[in-house]
């Protein structure tokens, strides 16, 4: 009995460590089905872009991501023909707001089983991946470094990324760490 209560939380350790490692730089952009807010079914590999592709983890219940909605509307509106694409993991049976489309008129996607989430290691929102123009993953991070702060960025990570992938350019900083709120898979 004492053996069993061990064993269970060991496991639920190693899950949930499991999840926390991001997919290292080079990965190729796995092909998971993705559905629209609005039901339309398409696929992480239907929304690459020919320079390059970038996914956002996004959570309309995180207030992390609601301080950088503006700054990801402005870069997607400097994206030079990257898409930016918002890609929602959480469980919508817990959370039945996550399957809201979002007003931030980009492109919204549910990843409704957490396949995306699961084979990149996204485990915050917001949380960055940028895949080039061969679908190779060539950062994982942060938008930038100052969530609560505008004023304060002194790095622009997400905005230094895509002018690179639109510039045809390697990416110079390939990882940062995310922060904010933790994604509740199905």
């Amino acid at each position: 009995m004492i053996m069993k209560r061990l064993l269970v939380p060991a496991a639920l350790l190693l899950a949930i460590g499991a999840q926390a490692q991001p997919a290292s730089p080079g990965l190729a952009m796995p092909d998971v089905a993705l559905e629209y807010a609005e039901g339309e079914s398409t696929s992480a590999h239907a929304l690459a872009g020919a320079r390059g592709t970038v996914l956002i983890f996004w959570s309309n219940e995180c207030n992390w991501t609601a301080q950088y909605e503006r700054r990801v509307r402005d870069v997607w509106g400097s994206a030079g023909g990257v898409p930016i694409v918002l890609v929602n993991a959480n469980d919508a049976r817990a959370f039945p707001g996550e399957a809201a489309d979002s007003d931030m008129g980009l492109p919204y996607v549910r990843d409704n089983t957490g396949a995306l989430a699961a084979a990149l290691g996204a485990a915050r929102t917001p949380e960055v991946f940028a895949f080039d123009a061969d679908r190779n993953l060539v950062y994982t991070g942060a938008i930038d470094d100052a969530a609560a702060d505008p004023e304060a960025v002194t790095h622009t990570w997400l905005q230094d990324v895509v002018g690179q992938l639109s510039g045809g350019q390697p990416v110079t900083v390939p990882s940062t760490r995310p922060f904010g709120c933790r994604i509740k898979l199905p």
